[in-house]
């Protein structure tokens, strides 16, 4: 789906109109639950996978994002393409702004970082445990937004990225395994940080107009030929 069209529109107004056109082709109860779940959204925490090469791995990562409210996930492919396994995403990713950085240049994780950056995130590398890392536990939600870097299970973060965090964070193991599945890992630290979140007292939560973009965005996923009635729209509004 081309979500440059909604990011493209500059007025409220017809981000309004836009929504309540969109509206007119859904059922009252998939309204409601947009709403209710839109609530619940947050980009206070994000993730960010770098070259992984297991895409069921990664499309495991996207469900859980889904389901814990995490709205935005960026995939670095500098060697690695990844393409969403349907199977494990179970339509996860069409809910998600997904970000990828994948030109030929090998570049990409600089670009996620400076992006990241320019957004105002603290960018964060998950790592083994080690003496200057931070245990989950310890983790402070209140010094900023939270960029999370995960890498592959083979190799970790590349040294662009180990370079470049603002902070390591690891999870406590207690076994002879020194390290949880990339996918599970995942799982764990965002489950944790974003209950966590939700109890403290930080602006987590979407503004209105971002809501507004993410809902029209859903509900050109929801119905038939979604891309072309929101063309056909703005051709009508803007004659």
């Amino acid at each position: 789906m081309d979500r440059s069209m909604v990011e493209e529109i500059a007025g409220k107004e017809e981000l309004i109109e836009l929504s309540a056109y969109l509206s007119r082709f859904v059922t009252v109860e998939r309204l409601k639950k947009m709403e209710k779940i839109l609530q619940w959204r947050t980009r206070y925490l994000t993730i960010a996978l770098e070259d992984i090469f297991q895409s069921h791995n990664a499309s495991a990562v996207l469900r859980s994002c889904e389901g814990l409210g995490i709205q935005d996930v960026h995939i670095i492919e500098n060697t690695n393409a990844y393409k969403v396994s349907k199977d494990i995403a179970l339509g996860a990713d069409q809910w998600l702004t997904l970000y990828r950085y994948n030109r030929k240049d090998n570049l990409n994780s600089q670009r996620a970082v400076d992006f990241l950056r320019s957004e105002g995130y603290r960018l964060v590398a998950t790592v083994p445990p080690s003496g200057n890392t931070c245990l989950l536990d310890n983790f402070s939600l209140e010094k900023g937004k939270v960029a999370l870097f995960i890498g592959t299970e083979l190799n970790g973060l590349s040294e662009t990225i180990l370079k470049e965090a603002d902070e390591f964070l690891t999870i406590p193991m207690y076994g002879f395994t020194e390290s949880f599945n990339l996918s599970v890992s995942a799982a764990i630290i965002l489950h944790h940080l974003s209950m966590k979140l939700r109890r403290q007292n930080i602006a987590w939560e979407l503004t209105e107009e971002e809501k507004l973009r993410i809902k029209i965005l859903w509900l050109m996923t929801s119905v038939s030929h979604g891309e072309l009635l929101v063309k056909q729209f703005l051709k009508e509004r803007r004659k």
